[in-house]
């Protein structure tokens, strides 16, 4: 049976435990990058392969921008055979397209375009990075099909199940990195993308094999009487700016990169952000995981303030975390004895995060009004808003890098000022689109 708790019945409890599985998943997906940068630290060349790794990263989950939002879109769209299976043949027709990027961009001089013309990467840099591309060019595809499904799953309420196969991956990745960085001489960047592409694999697999309960009942679905069907159309319009939302939301790194590659430290720099931003995952992570709640649960007006009062409860907590982790002796234990990283590379990072303590809690209220948004049926705001926020962050990085500020301290602070711009006109279009909201609260009560 599909989520559909009545007004009656939502309580905290209920959201805390649907929303905790989606955020352990969410936390386990943060802790696979420091895990492999652990390894990463103690190997040879660790400066020059760090960047590389982050850069691989970032480039991957650029490329896989298309498929992001495949979750989201199966959660709200997925709700009959009819509609199954055009979501199905969608998802394939994306992960072949994003495929073929990963291809082109690690087998042909696009690589060295984008990093060192786009981006002014150092050469050494890119060189290192280049086989970790080749190693990723499946991953993409990987992903699109777990997100696919794993909408399925939280459309029919088992989110432990997520939960799951985030432990299984990240469980997978750290033996591969461990294992590798033990006993073989492979490059540090090297051992992250294997790591990376073997356990999401391992994820995939399992996804597919835990799903196919939830798959089979949309099978056995019919369309409901009076129901349209679901065309392509509505699932380009639905879907495209959310996809357009994750690419500009994943330019926002590239365009940090480049401020960072033009500081007089770039080397350091380069190494200390990938770091940084593995923090900042860390403590944003349950904010991103509430999206999904909120498309799940929202489906009455008492249900909907209960989740606004548990939304600024959940992101204060997070920012509060942040706060204690950064402004005390936890983050060099973390930083140092945890992940090994370079003694003069410490400071870089830790003055990143002190300056980033408000990003868990503005994620976590992106994510509410983001969700808002899509039960209203208003996804093309959400890109307006986060393309506000890419030009607020890259001004304010390449704008206090050009005016002698620490490249770290920029990025932090850019991307804190960039999340906030995108907030303010996410809840004003919120505000135009109540009435939106107010019909699928009315379309959820006569589904139940």
């Amino acid at each position: 049976m599909m989520v559909t708790e009545s007004m009656n019945s939502m309580t905290y409890r209920k959201v805390l435990l649907f929303w905790f599985p989606l955020a352990l998943a969410w936390l386990m997906m943060a802790l696979e990058a420091p895990w492999i940068q652990g390894v990463i630290s103690r190997k040879p060349d660790s400066e020059t392969q760090l960047a590389a790794f982050g850069l691989v990263f970032t480039l991957s989950i650029l490329i896989e921008t298309p498929i992001i939002m495949l979750l989201a879109t199966s959660n709200a769209l997925a709700r009959d055979r009819q509609s199954f299976q055009r979501l199905w043949r969608f998802m394939l027709a994306i992960n072949l397209f994003i495929a073929g990027i990963a291809v082109l961009m690690a087998f042909t001089p696009l690589l060295d375009l984008y990093l060192g013309a786009v981006l002014n990467i150092p050469a050494h840099i890119i060189e290192a990075t280049r086989p970790g591309m080749k190693i990723m060019i499946c991953w993409g595809a990987f992903i699109g099909y777990r997100r696919f499904h794993q909408g399925v799953i939280i459309r029919f309420g088992n989110t432990r199940y997520v939960g799951y196969g985030t432990a299984l991956r990240v469980l997978v990745s750290g033996g591969i990195a461990v294992g590798l960085g033990a006993i073989t001489n492979i490059a540090g960047a090297q051992i992250g993308a294997l790591a990376l592409a073997l356990s999401v694999l391992a994820e995939t697999t399992y996804t597919h094999i835990i799903s196919r309960p939830d798959v089979r009942r949309l099978l056995e679905t019919p369309r409901r009487k009076g129901l349209p069907e679901l065309s392509y159309r509505q699932v380009l319009r639905f879907h495209i700016p959310l996809a357009i939302t994750s690419l500009v939301s994943m330019l926002i790194y590239p365009a940090v990169e480049r401020g960072l590659a033009n500081t007089p430290d770039a080397l350091q720099s380069l190494a200390a952000w990938p770091v940084l931003l593995s923090i900042m995952f860390a403590t944003r992570a349950g904010g991103m995981a509430y999206q999904e709640v909120v498309i799940s649960l929202d489906n009455s007006e008492p249900v909907h303030r209960l989740l606004r009062n548990f939304t600024l409860r959940l992101g204060f907590a997070l920012s509060l975390i942040m706060l204690v982790f950064a402004y005390t002796p936890l983050i060099t234990v973390y930083v140092g004895g945890v992940l090994g990283v370079p003694e003069h590379l410490r400071a870089l990072v830790e003055s990143g995060a002190r300056a980033a303590v408000l990003i868990p809690l503005l994620t976590t209220l992106q994510s509410y009004f983001r969700a808002l948004l899509m039960l209203s049926q208003r996804t093309a705001t959400i890109y307006q808003a986060i393309s506000l926020g890419f030009l607020s962050t890259a001004l304010t990085v390449w704008g206090g890098i050009a005016l002698g500020m620490p490249g770290i301290l920029a990025a932090a602070l850019g991307l804190t000022l960039g999340q906030l711009f995108e907030l303010s006109f996410l809840y004003f279009s919120y505000r135009r689109s109540k009435s939106d909201l107010r019909l699928h609260w009315q379309s959820a009560m006569a589904a139940a």
